[in-house]
């Protein structure tokens, strides 16, 4: 049984390669080599999962018949509803800090 299908995997991945991607092209210098803050942190899982989002409700557009799961999702859900939780959840994080 596969947690995922189709581009499902990409909910996971987009987040951690923008990290990293934030982490190389804009490293803060107040921490050591290779750290990164919260608030960087915050903001590549969320510009991350902002983007797997779109590609989500574009992936899945489309009628289904009834009861066929998303041809993309992760968790037996359209990718596009967990994607959108990690972006409300970054963004809670870093109102409520």
């Amino acid at each position: 049984m596969v947690i995922y299908r189709g581009a499902g995997f990409f909910t996971l991945l987009t987040p951690i390669i923008t990290v990293l991607l934030l982490l190389w092209l804009y490293p803060d210098p107040s921490v050591a080599k290779g750290n990164i803050t919260l608030p960087q942190f915050l903001l590549g899982c969320g510009i991350g999962a902002a983007i797997n989002t779109v590609l989500g409700f574009v992936l899945n557009r489309g009628p289904r018949p009834e009861g066929e799961l998303a041809r993309h999702h992760f968790f037996y859900l359209p990718m596009q509803w967990p994607s959108l939780a990690i972006v409300v959840v970054c963004a809670v994080i870093a109102a409520a800090r």
